[in-house]
């Protein structure tokens, strides 16, 4: 075979790849409401009878154990590629993204591979391709990482006015748990989403404890972290849960009001820091793909990698350095 029908083979491929992946988005976009309606169905699935629960489980045990008669170690491979769906579940969850980890980890890969291939089929070089590959794999990870943390600062905006909704149902008479539910119900997404899956899990068996400890490892917020601390040290010792909410609640006001000022007094210093470690490596990157032989230099050459070597060493000093001026504990 000659480089000619090499390429039109990869091109063949590539396009395949780009069809499936492609019709798959559309899939998952045209099939968002659904999701969304199958996701309040299970809500309404979760007050299922005891019994009914335990024949399901019945059923699982017994379909696990066949799983493992037949296929023996291959079982150990599909519970770890589970455990890894799970993962990738739960970040999409907490990153307000709603779409399958199939389908996810399909974008993913279409972007990891596809952009390097055409690289390679237009004989770009090595590093091109690899470059392409690197940042390909690097997106999705950053939009999820950005998702999630506006999902996080949204969620402690409303932790606040939880808390005091929760504490006018606790002086009305309702129990903890109804007012968990009154929040599932009432407040909108995320902390509604997050309150609403506390409760599932106690409707399956969970302990409150476990369930509350569940949560705080999904959001990994400090303010949630203070709150259900309080209400598990209330749990054992006693005393009025109403009233250590709502100093809790103030607490989180205050520490959100003062979170906004250091914001905005820290606000230059994070975008210089932003934009002074991020335009080497942006410039980096372009170069790679547009320039390849200027570049080499700094991989082939004993002086360049000694100049690569510093400027990567100096560039994680300056990140460091720059991430502790702005940086104010409180």
């Amino acid at each position: 075979m000659n480089g000619l029908q090499i390429s039109i083979i990869i091109l063949a491929v590539s396009f395949g790849l780009f069809s499936f992946f492609l019709w798959l988005s559309i899939i998952g976009t045209a099939t968002q409401g659904r999701r969304k309606v199958e996701k309040r169905m299970d809500k309404i699935a979760s007050k299922k009878s005891g019994l009914t629960l335990q024949i399901q489980e019945k059923k699982k045990e017994r379909k696990s154990s066949i799983l493992k008669r037949a296929t023996g170690g291959a079982g150990k491979q599909s519970v770890q590629r589970k455990k890894i769906m799970d993962a990738i579940f739960n970040e999409l969850i907490l990153a307000d993204i709603m779409m399958k980890p199939e389908e996810f980890s399909m974008i993913w890969l279409l972007l990891t591979f596809v952009p390097a291939g055409l690289a390679a089929l237009f004989k770009a070089g090595l590093m091109p391709s690899a470059t392409l590959a690197a940042v390909g794999a690097f997106l999705p990870i950053l939009f999820v990482k950005i998702k999630k943390g506006r999902r996080i600062k949204t969620f402690e905006a409303q932790l606040g006015d939880t808390l005091i909704m929760m504490c006018n149902g606790l002086r009305s008479g309702f129990s903890f748990q109804q007012t968990m539910e009154n929040v599932a119900t009432d407040m909108p997404a995320p902390i509604g989403i997050e309150f609403g899956r506390v409760c599932n899990e106690i409707r399956y068996g969970a302990t409150m404890e476990e369930a509350l400890n569940n949560m705080v490892e999904r959001v990994k917020s400090p303010d949630l972290m203070l709150v259900v601390s309080a209400v598990l040290i209330q749990r054992t010792t006693g005393g009025n849960l109403s009233e250590i909410l709502t100093t809790i609640s103030q607490t989180i006001r205050d520490r959100i009001k003062i979170k906004g000022e250091i914001s905005s007094i820290t606000a230059q210093g994070r975008m210089s820091g932003m934009i002074i470690g991020a335009l080497p490596i942006c410039i980096a990157v372009v170069l790679m793909v547009v320039n390849p032989d200027y570049m080499s230099t700094f991989f082939t050459t004993s002086l360049g990698k000694i100049m690569l070597a510093v400027s990567v060493v100096m560039e994680i000093l300056g990140f460091f350095a720059i991430r502790k001026v702005v940086t104010i504990e409180y």
